[in-house]
């Protein structure tokens, strides 16, 4: 059973989490996407994106204008969770 906190952000070269990235959730044993939280400033909305295949990043798009937001994953990153896209 994996211990960790299902808001932790799994970042590529930093401990913690499944080797393959992916977060379990202890009750349904299911995998969950990661996601992180953005505000799209330009429509007002919340949204969440999700990291792609290869982990590289977290891609997706205003719901609203489609305006696209891509945040790349990195060795030394970051623990926010939430962000604005402007």
């Amino acid at each position: 059973m994996d211990d960790s906190p299902a808001y932790q952000l799994e970042i590529d070269g930093i401990g913690g989490g499944a080797a393959d990235g992916s977060v379990h959730a202890p009750a349904a044993g299911t995998i969950l996407r990661p996601w992180l939280g953005i505000r799209f400033n330009c429509c007002a909305v919340y949204t969440r994106v999700y990291r792609n295949r290869e982990g590289t990043a977290y891609l997706g798009r205003c719901p609203k204008c489609l305006r696209e937001v891509r945040l790349r994953v990195g060795p030394d990153g970051t623990s926010s969770r939430f962000f604005a896209a402007e």
